[in-house]
């Protein structure tokens, strides 16, 4: 599928937003606190060196998974924009030789991959905020849907306004270059907004479509993934949860459902912390095999030869989960790749993740089209700006909905889940 984005939750933690530096970073020595150094300059000297893996498995929240789900973010955003503007290198399904598309440096601008990235993380997240009793599953998962289905909502009604003041830029966009990716959006006439209050808040979850804002498609395998973990989670514990997440990654694998190996997979790498260990060179190693094979685009001819055979299978479903789960255990056992993923602008961009999921494809179908229609033909340079302005515009909009929105709705669903743990709570007390 050339739709790509992801509705997961951004943050990596049991509730709330954000993430800290001074999670990620270790304590210097006594001295660095002399007695000669202004006290408001203590936050300053913490250190951006990664704590050992170790660490991590006492902990659910791991902070630079943060940072890699505002890259892939960005990913999406530009996947998605290369695919309204240029995307005859995208729709070519026979290519030969080796191009860029076919380099693990694809992971740029890889929008399925980073795609599968989003299900291992929400896979991990899952596992991480899964229900502590049977009794309590129907409320987390209640609260999940809500968390998903409100922004989603929100977005949906946004899109509309976007393109309800640009009802042709879309389809004028498509008969210049022919991106066969605006099939996914509404062409004139454009339907009400009560169509699109349905379709972010309904459809999107039990059908897998909003055509208002495309991102949305993947609501539906979100919220499957979510009463998959979440339901196995509340009936297992301990060693029988390892072995439900192997088998389920086996079982949807030979099904074909490879987005629910994905969520297998994240949940299982969230139980073999513990086994994990730092390892730069084995864990670099881990994640550049994941980019080859899962970060690389499908479509290469199979030419004679061993090499080009293999090359042809590269970056299809199934290999791409596979991917996102190894460079997700890569970045767990690498170090240096954990501080690169918690410096403060990557974390910014982590807690940004969602907003920029949701926002971005509106503004393309909107007002990007409208100006790409308007000055066309654009030069590469010209192209180049448009894309810039873009990336502005969705962070712009981004962090408006994360003080409007996102915040918001994470506070009074982490109220919520409180409220309700107490309720159970008081219930069994009783029985």
């Amino acid at each position: 599928m050339c739709r790509s984005s992801s509705g997961v939750e951004h943050t990596l933690g049991k509730g709330g937003v954000g993430s800290s530096i001074l999670l990620c970073g270790t304590i210097p020595p006594k001295k660095a606190f002399s007695n000669t150094r202004p006290a408001r300059n203590i936050s300053a000297r913490v250190s951006i060196q990664d704590k050992p893996l170790a660490y991590y498995a006492s902990t659910p929240r791991i902070t630079c998974l943060d940072g890699l789900r505002g890259v892939a973010a960005i990913t999406v955003l530009a996947y998605h924009f290369l695919l309204a503007f240029t995307p005859a290198p995208f729709e070519d399904q026979a290519r030969t030789g080796i191009t860029l598309l076919d380099l693990p440096f694809a992971v740029l601008w890889n929008g399925d991959f980073a795609v599968a990235v989003f299900f291992v993380l929400s896979g991990f997240v899952l596992a991480a905020s899964s229900p502590r009793t049977v009794r309590e599953a129907p409320m987390m998962l209640s609260l999940r849907y809500l968390r998903l289905a409100i922004p989603a909502l929100i977005s949906s009604i946004l899109a509309w306004l976007w393109l309800t003041n640009f009802p042709d830029a879309a389809r004028e966009t498509q008969v210049i270059n022919g991106s066969t990716w605006f099939r996914w959006t509404y062409q004139p006439p454009i339907p009400p907004l009560a169509q699109a209050a349905w379709e972010g808040s309904i459809s999107a979850f039990f059908e897998g479509s909003n055509r208002f804002n495309n991102a949305l498609w993947t609501m539906r395998a979100e919220f499957i993934g979510s009463i998959l973990i979440y339901g196995s989670y509340a009936i297992l514990h301990g060693r029988q949860r390892t072995i439900a997440m192997i088998a389920g990654m086996i079982s949807f694998g030979t099904m074909g459902v490879f987005f629910l190996v994905a969520f297998c997979g994240g949940a299982l790498a969230y139980e073999s912390r513990p086994h994990l260990r730092d390892n730069t060179i084995i864990g670099s190693a881990i994640g550049l095999v994941g980019l080859i094979i899962g970060a690389t685009f499908p479509g290469h001819t199979a030419e004679p030869g061993i090499f080009s055979a293999v090359q042809s299978y590269l970056g299809r479903d199934g290999f791409q989960q596979a991917g996102a789960l190894m460079l997700l255990i890569s970045i767990l056992m690498t170090p240096p790749f954990r501080r690169v993923f918690d410096l403060p602008f990557v974390q910014r961009l982590g807690e940004l993740s969602f907003p920029i999921y949701l926002m971005h494809v509106p503004l393309i179908v909107g007002p990007a089209c409208w100006a790409y229609t308007t000055f066309a033909p654009l030069s590469p340079v010209a192209l180049a700006g448009l894309f810039l302005l873009v990336c502005l515009g969705t962070l712009v909009l981004a962090a408006l909905f994360l003080v409007a929105v996102e915040r918001p709705v994470l506070a009074l669903l982490k109220n919520a889940r409180t409220y309700g743990r107490a309720r159970l709570a008081v219930h069994e007390s009783r029985v």
